[in-house]
C-alpha cells in the first residue's frame, strides 16, 4: 500500500514529497519509495558507511519485543546501499541515542534506484526472515533524509514522526502487518 511521509519533527506535511509503497509477496518484503526534489547528494562514494551524511531513504526494521534490536537499512539516491544491525541502548544526556552498530558484510538486501525528472525511486527487497531480531512480531519505520546539497541542513520525513531531530525512536515503530 502507499503511503506518504510526513516532518519527521513536528508531523506537518513534508517539505518535499515522498511515499513509499510497502507490500509483501511470498516473504519478500518490499520498499518502494518516490523522493521528489532532491540535490542527490552522497559526499563520498560509499558514503553510507559513515552516519547520515547525504541523501537516502531508510527503514528501521526488526522482531526484537524489548526494541532494542533492529536493522538499519539505508539507500542514497546512486543506490549505495548500508545494512546495519543496531543495539539500541536509548539516549544520552544530549538526547542523542546510543548505538551500537554491526555493519552487515553479507547483505540480504537487493536494492535499485531510478532517477526521474524530478527525483528518484528507491527499491529495498528482503526475505522478511532475514530480519529477526527476536522472537517478537515484526515493526518497522520508513524514513527519508533529504540535505538539500549539503551536510548541515536535514530535511527528515517518516512514515510515523518521532517528534524528534532524529530517526532512531523505537517507541515510534508500528507492527509491519498493519502497512500491506
Amino acid at each position: 500500500m502507499l503511503y506518504e511521509l510526513k516532518n519527521c519533527r513536528d508531523g506537518n506535511s513534508a517539505t518535499y514529497n515522498t511515499t513509499v509503497d510497502i507490500s509483501e509477496k511470498n516473504n519478500i518484503v518490499t520498499f518502494v519509495f518516490t523522493a521528489e526534489h532532491t540535490e542527490f547528494y552522497c559526499p563520498h562514494s560509499g558514503y553510507n558507511k559513515i552516519h547520515s551524511e547525504g541523501d537516502a531513504c531508510e527503514v528501521l526494521i526488526g522482531s526484537d519485543p524489548e526494541r532494542k534490536v533492529y536493522y538499519e537499512i539505508e539507500i542514497s539516491p546512486n543506490n549505495d546501499l548500508m545494512v546495519a544491525e543496531m543495539v539500541n541502548h536509548g539516549f544520552d544526556e544530549n538526547n542523542e541515542p546510543i548505538l551500537d552498530i554491526h555493519f552487515v558484510d553479507n547483505c540480504f538486501v537487493k536494492s535499485d534506484v531510478t532517477r526521474t525528472d524530478n527525483g528518484y525511486i528507491a527499491t529495498v527487497s528482503f526475505n522478511k526472515n532475514c530480519i529477526l531480531s527476536g522472537v517478537g512480531e515484526i515493526y518497522f519505520n520508513a524514513y527519508r533524509l533529504e540535505t538539500d546539497g549539503g551536510e548541515m541542513d536535514k530535511h527528515l520525513f517518516a512514515l510515523i514522526p518521532t517528534m524528534l531531530p532524529k530517526f532512531h525512536a523505537p517507541e515510534y515503530f508500528v507492527f509491519l502487518r498493519d502497512y500491506f
